[in-house]
C-alpha cells in the first residue's frame, strides 16, 4: 500500500482490532486497517506486520473525519467505474457535498499522497497512477493506469471488479499473466503457474509511496525470483508470496476502504465516534504495541546518548541487547531486513524442521529391519510440509523476538541500514548517538567461482528450503555441514541427488566420519563425488550442467537444478567500516580479539560477521560476552576450547574439541580410541548401528581433548564430552563416571573403557 510514512509509529495510530490482536489502524467505528480476518498465509501475516507495524508507514486515518474518508473511496469507485480519474464536481454530486467542500478535502488527500491535483483538477488517484511499474491491468476488460501489483489485485476485492494483470518476469522478461474470478475474489487463471510475487519492505526516505510500488515484482518461479535477487537485490528485504496470497494482502488491504462506508450518514455524529475510538484504542495501544513500532528516542540519560548501539537484530543481536539491557543500560538495536536473522527465519529452524519431516520417511522406509514390521513411507504434498514449516518459523519469530522486546525498556528498536558514524550510528538519516558499538549483521550464502556460475539460476541454502515442488533431480555443490544436510533431506523426499565437493565429505570432522557418512549416503542413493575440481557451469535444456576436473578427467555432471552451499560471507556492506578504520580478514570477516574488539576502539562485532565460529550458538555466546566487556571493561576471553558443533544428518554428526589431526599440529602426543556402534548397546537395540564414536586423549596425562560422534542420536550425547573437557576430565574419569544403560551416550564410557580394554570382552554395565 503506497501511503506516504514516518520514521516512527506513535501510540496513538495503532488500534487493537476486535477480531484478531495484530496491530491494526482505526478507520471508522468497527473498521480497521488491515483486515486481518482475511489473512490466513504466514507470509502475508509477516508483509502485512512489516508495513503496519514498522513505524515506516504514516497512519493515513489519523485526522481524518468521516467526510474526507468518504470522498477518496468515492473517488476511487468513481475511477474505477469509468476508467478516468472523476471531476470534483462528480465527486460533489455522489457524495452529496458542494464542490467547495470538496476541494480542501481533496488537497488533505493530496498530502497523503492519495490523489493527483494540477490545479484543481484530478488527474490521477492512489492507487490509479499514471506512473509505468510495468503491470497493465484491466477491470472488466477496460484498460486502466498501470499499478502495483499486489494493488491491482486488491481493486477487485476492494470494488467488486474482475481483474487482469499483464506484467513479465522481473528476472527474465517472460510474460506472466493473472486474471480473477468471481468479481476479483479468487483467482481464474495464473500463466505460468508457478509465478510468485516479491513484495518489497524497503522505504526510500520518509515515504513508501514509490519504494513498495515500484519494487512489487512479478517472476516466473521461485528460481527466477532467487536469481534476480541474487544478481541485483539482494540487499532489499522484502516477502515472497504466491499469487494466491498476493490476492489474499489485497483483501486485507483494501477491503477496510469500503467497509462500512455506507453507514455513515451524519458526519459530524461519525466524526466523533471515530475520534473516541482512536483516542481509546490509542491508550491501548500504548502499552501494547509491538516493539518494532516503537519510537527509538533520547533516553534521558548521557545528554540523549545511548550506553550501546547494536547493529543487527538476529540471535547475536537480541543476545547483546538483552544482556545491555538487563546491567541497566540503554540499547539501540538496529535490525535491517527480516527480525530475528537467520537462525529462526531461514537457516537452523526451518532445516531442522524439513529434516526431521524427511527423517519420518526414512524412517518407514527402513521399518522392516525390525522382523514382522512393514511401513509405507508417502510424500504426498511437500507444499504443505513447507507451509508448516513456514507457520513455525512466523511463530517462533514472533515470539521470540518481536513480543519479546517489550519486556524490556532499555530497548528501543529501529528499523533501517546501519551506518558508523563519530560518536555513534547513522540509520535511514537519523543520527543515533552511542558510547559503544556492536556489530553483529550476520553473513550470507556465497557463491564459488566457477566459470558461467552467473548464468545459472542456483537455489541457496536460503531459498532452498522455500522449494514447493521438488525437482526431479538435484545437483549440490559443496560438501560442508549445510551440503550434507540439505542433500538427505531432498534425497529421502524423492530427488536423484549427487553431492561434488573440492575436497572430501564434511572435511572439518574426523576423516572415520566424513568416510563413513559418504558411505551411507550412497546406501540412500545420494551420489558423492569428492577430489574434484570446478570447471564450468552452464544452463541446458533441462537445467544445469557442471564441467568438473575428477580422476585427471574433464566429466559433466547435470540435474534439473543446482544447490550451492560452499560457504557464507559476511555481511558488512554499507557499515562504513574502512572510514572507521576496522579491519577485516581476506574473506570479508571483521577482524577481532579475544575480547569481541575491532581495531576501532569502542567498536565490537561477533557473531558470523566475524567469519568465525559460524554456529548460532556462538554468535549469541560471543555478542554475550561483547555486550560484558563494551559495558564493564574488556576482561572477559572468547574461548571457544569445548565448542560442540553438531551436523544434523541421519546419523548425525557430533564434535568437541580438537580431532586427532588439530591434536598433533598443537604439538600433543596423543592416544586415540574409536569403536564402531555395533559396541553399543542402544544401537543394537534399535537396529541400527550405523556409526562410530572416536576420542581423542592427552597421552601424557589423560585429558580428553576431543570427542566425535557419529550415531542416529549422537547430538544428544555430546554435551556429556563438552563437559568433559571443560573440567579438564581425563579418559579414566570418563570411564569411571557413571551414565544409564542403553543409551547413546553411554558410548562414551565404553570408548573411554577401549582405551585401556577389549571392551568386546565386557559383560553389560561393566567396566
Amino acid at each position: 500500500m503506497n501511503d506516504c510514512c514516518s520514521s516512527s509509529c506513535s501510540p496513538d495510530k495503532v488500534a487493537a482490532s476486535a477480531a484478531a490482536t495484530q496491530p491494526s489502524y482505526a478507520m471508522r467505528p468497527g473498521v480497521t486497517f488491515p483486515d486481518w480476518s482475511v489473512v490466513s498465509s504466514p507470509a502475508v501475516k509477516d508483509a502485512l506486520l512489516a508495513m503496519v507495524g514498522s513505524g515506516h508507514v504514516l497512519n493515513r486515518w489519523s485526522g481524518y473525519d468521516p467526510a474526507t474518508d468518504r470522498v477518496r473511496v468515492t473517488l476511487l469507485r468513481l475511477y474505477a467505474e469509468h476508467g478516468r480519474a472523476p471531476t470534483p464536481g462528480a465527486l460533489a454530486e455522489r457524495t452529496a457535498t458542494s464542490e467547495t467542500t470538496i476541494q480542501p478535502l481533496l488537497q488533505e488527500l493530496r498530502r497523503r499522497d492519495l490523489v493527483v491535483l494540477d490545479g484543481y483538477r484530478i488527474v490521477g488517484a492512489y492507487p490509479f497512477t499514471d506512473r509505468d511499474t510495468g503491470h497493465r491491468v484491466t477491470l472488466d476488460g477496460r484498460s486502466l493506469n498501470a499499478m502495483c501489483a499486489v494493488d491491482a489485485l486488491g481493486i477487485g476485492a476492494m470494488t467488486g471488479h474482475d481483474v487482469a494483470i499483464a506484467s513479465h518476469c522481473r528476472n527474465s522478461g517472460a510474460p506472466i499473466r493473472i486474471t480473477t474470478r468471481d468479481r476479483g475474489r479468487g483467482l481464474a487463471d495464473v500463466a505460468p503457474v508457478t509465478a510468485v510475487v516479491w513484495l518489497s519492505v524497503r522505504f526510500e526516505g520518509a515515504c513508501a509511496a514509490n519504494s513498495l510500488c515500484a519494487a512489487t515484482s512479478f517472476f516466473c518461479s521461485d528460481d527466477h525470483l532467487a536469481a534476480w535477487r541474487r544478481e541485483h537485490q539482494s540487499h532489499e528485504p522484502g516477502f515472497r508470496l504466491s499469487i494466491e496470497e498476493a490476492l489474499e494482502a489485497g483483501r486485507a488491504i483494501f477491503g477496510p476502504s469500503l467497509a462500512g462506508i455506507d453507514a455513515i450518514v451524519d458526519q459530524g455524529d461519525n466524526a466523533a465516534e471515530t475520534r473516541g475510538e482512536r483516542q481509546s484504542s490509542g491508550d491501548t495501544a500504548s502499552q501494547d504495541m509491538p516493539v518494532i513500532s516503537r519510537r527509538l528516542g533520547a533516553n534521558g540519560r548521557n545528554n540523549g546518548s545511548y550506553d550501546l548501539a547494536v547493529i543487527g537484530a538476529g540471535s547475536a543481536g537480541f543476545s547483546a541487547a538483552i544482556t545491555a539491557a538487563d546491567q541497566g543500560a540503554q540499547v539501540a538495536l538496529i535490525g535491517s531486513g527480516t527480525i530475528g536473522g537467520t537462525c529462526v527465519n531461514i537457516g537452523c529452524v526451518p532445516s531442522k524442521t524439513l529434516i526431521r519431516a524427511a527423517e519420518t520417511l526414512h524412517n518407514a522406509r527402513a521399518a522392516a529391519r525390525f522382523a514382522g514390521i512393514t511401513a509405507k513411507a508417502e510424500l504426498t504434498d511437500w507444499r504443505g510440509t513447507v507451509r508448516q514449516k513456514d507457520a513455525l518459523v512466523s511463530e517462533l519469530r514472533q515470539a521470540k523476538y518481536v513480543d519479546l522486546l517489550p519486556a524490556y525498556n532499555g530497548i528501543s528498536y529501529r528499523e533501517g541500514p546501519a551506518r558508523l558514524t563519530d560518536g555513534g550510528v547513522e540509520v535511514n538519516g537519523t543520527y543515533i548517538p552511542a558510547g559503544k558499538i556492536i556489530i553483529v549483521t550476520g553473513a550470507r550464502p556465497a557463491a564459488p567461482a566457477i566459470p558461467g556460475i552467473e548464468t545459472v539460476p542456483y537455489l541457496t541454502s536460503s531459498t532452498a528450503l522455500n522449494l514447493e515442488e521438488m525437482p526431479q533431480s538435484l545437483l549440490v555443490i559443496g560438501g560442508g555441514y549445510i551440503g550434507a544436510e540439505l542433500a538427505q533431506i531432498f534425497a529421502r523426499a524423492g530427488v536423484k541427488v549427487t553431492l561434488v565437493c573440492r575436497s572430501r565429505l564434511l572435511p572439518e570432522a574426523e576423516p572415520e566420519i566424513g568416510a563413513a557418512l559418504a558411505g551411507y549416503f550412497e546406501d540412500e542413493g545420494v551420489t558423492v563425488v569428492s577430489g574434484i575440481g570446478y570447471r564450468a557451469m552452464r544452463k541446458t535444456e533441462n537445467g544445469v550442467s557442471l564441467t568438473v576436473a575428477y580422476g585427471g578427467q574433464e566429466t559433466t555432471i547435470g540435474a534439473n537444478q543446482v544447490l550451492i552451499t560452499t560457504g557464507r560471507t559476511p555481511n558488512i556492506e554499507g557499515l562504513g567500516l574502512t572510514e572507521r578504520g576496522i579491519a577485516v580478514s581476506p574473506k570479508g570477516g571483521i577482524v577481532v580479539d579475544d575480547r569481541m574488539r575491532t581495531t576501532e576502539a569502542g567498536i565490537y562485532a561477533a557473531g558470523d560477521v566475524t567469519g568465525r565460529d559460524q554456529f548460532v550458538y556462538m554468535a549469541a555466546y560471543g555478542a554475550k560476552l561483547a555486550a560484558r566487556n563494551a559495558l564493564n571493561g574488556d576482561s572477559l576471553r572468547y574461548d571457544n576450547s569445548a565448542m560442540p558443533a553438531i551436523v544434523f544428518t541421519d546419523p548425525q554428526v557430533a564434535s568437541v574439541g580438537l580431532t586427532e589431526a588439530a591434536a598433533r599440529a598443537a604439538g600433543y602426543a596423543v592416544r586415540v580410541s574409536t569403536i564402531g556402534l555395533d559396541q553399543v548397546p542402544r544401537a543394537l537395540a534399535a537396529r541400527d548401528t550405523r556409526g562410530l564414536i572416536k576420542l581423542v586423549a592427552d597421552a601424557g596425562n589423560g585429558r580428553l581433548l576431543g570427542a566425535h560422534v557419529l550415531a542416529p542420536e549422537g547430538a544428544d550425547s555430546i554435551q556429556t564430552a563438552t563437559l568433559a573437557i571443560k573440567q579438564g576430565l581425563t579418559v579414566d574419569g570418563l570411564a569411571d563416571t557413571i551414565f544409564p544403560y542403553l543409551t547413546t551416550v553411554e558410548g562414551l564410557k565404553l570408548a573411554a573403557l577401549s582405551f585401556d580394554k577389549d571392551i568386546a570382552k565386557l559383560s553389560c554395565c561393566a567396566g
